[in-house]
């Protein structure tokens, strides 16, 4: 695993790189956020944390671009009056805010509800994809069916039943023999 910390001072920075380690996080640790920019071109990240007031910028503003782009959740810690203003727009964007001053423990529950979080989103995105191909095949199989019945004169459960019995036949996937049918029928 591996992190992006952006802080302007070294203490904030041994800071997060002491509690990471404890979880056995890699850190990539940047002062600014044009540094932290470059970071994220080279690699991705599975969570970041952002301290506000950097020298070339506040840090919400990297901090909501970050989440945009990346599969990653972060932690932005700012004063309590600052947080406090951004709260809601970061919160949106999935970036949980903590206010200053903040212990190691709260910190640490911070990085391991994001590491909860990250395991979760990678868990429904393994589902969506696998919904999309499903849906895809499906598509394929049904204009397969439909070329059948123009083409040959079959049924719907006609042209369903001899997708099947090929794909079983051929020991291949119906999506492939799917493919196969409209090559053969919708090129005419």
């Amino acid at each position: 695993m591996d992190a992006l910390i952006v802080a302007s001072t070294q203490s904030r920075q041994h800071g997060l790189t002491d509690v990471l380690h404890h979880e056995k996080i890699n850190s990539v640790v940047c002062s600014t956020a044009a540094e932290a920019r470059r970071a994220l071109i080279s690699r991705p990240f599975d969570l970041f944390v952002v301290y506000s007031g950097l020298p070339d910028e506040q840090g919400n503003e990297l901090a909501i671009d970050i989440a945009d782009t990346n599969d990653c959740g972060g932690i932005y810690i700012g004063n309590s009056i600052n947080t406090e203003q951004i709260e809601e727009q970061l919160n949106d964007c999935g970036i949980i805010t903590m206010s200053l001053p903040i212990t190691k423990l709260q910190l640490l529950e911070a990085v391991r509800l994001i590491l909860v979080s990250n395991a979760r989103v990678r868990l429904l995105k393994t589902k969506n994809e696998q919904l999309s191909a499903k849906l895809e095949d499906l598509k394929y199989v049904s204009r397969a069916k439909i070329a059948l019945m123009r083409s040959l004169g079959l049924s719907e459960e006609q042209s369903h039943k001899y997708i099947e019995k090929r794909a079983m036949e051929m020991r291949v996937s119906r999506r492939k023999v799917a493919m196969e049918i409209l090559k053969t029928y919708e090129a005419n």
